[in-house]
């Protein structure tokens, strides 16, 4: 039986997941751009960007540096090439966390987890409540489910 790839593994071509390449700060702003339209030629990528002092060239070199990381593809389109990302947002954040708890802890996602709790509770500590109560709802619910009591 063939198992489905990740959309991550496949957007890299691999056969396992591997590490995503390393962003810069404009490449995750033109990334931003695809995800909000979901095909964009260099120009308008180039209209929505903040900061308006870059070029257009700067805005091609940033979309062929994704392209040749695979993580936005491209089609002609006249004379111009229009650009799309390979994965969401939530696809790419999955996978560098994915890349952290390989990289920090040998893949074990307990410290992961550990740390994003302390650091939401720090910074949103209603969020980190609901977040809270969720869980224990969910590991109330499992321990119902398997019959299992910790008591």
């Amino acid at each position: 039986m063939k198992t489905k790839l990740p959309l991550i593994a496949r957007a890299l071509g691999a056969g396992k997941a591997r590490r995503l390449p390393d962003l810069g700060e404009r490449e995750l702003l033109v990334l931003e751009v695809l995800w909000r339209r979901r095909e964009s030629s260099a120009q308008s990528v180039l209209n929505e960007m903040p900061d308006k002092n870059v070029s257009l060239s700067t805005v091609q070199s940033t979309l062929e540096r994704l392209h040749r990381k695979r993580l936005v593809e491209r089609c002609k389109v006249g004379r111009a090439y229009h650009y799309s990302a390979t994965l969401d947002r939530s696809e790419l954040i999955s996978g560098l966390l994915n890349d952290m708890a390989q990289q920090f802890s040998g893949g074990d996602l307990a410290p992961m987890i550990s740390g994003f709790i302390n650091f939401i509770s720090s910074e949103q500590p209603d969020i980190a409540a609901t977040l809270s109560q969720s869980l224990q709802r969910k590991t109330l619910s499992e321990k119902k489910d398997t019959g299992r009591s910790d008591d």
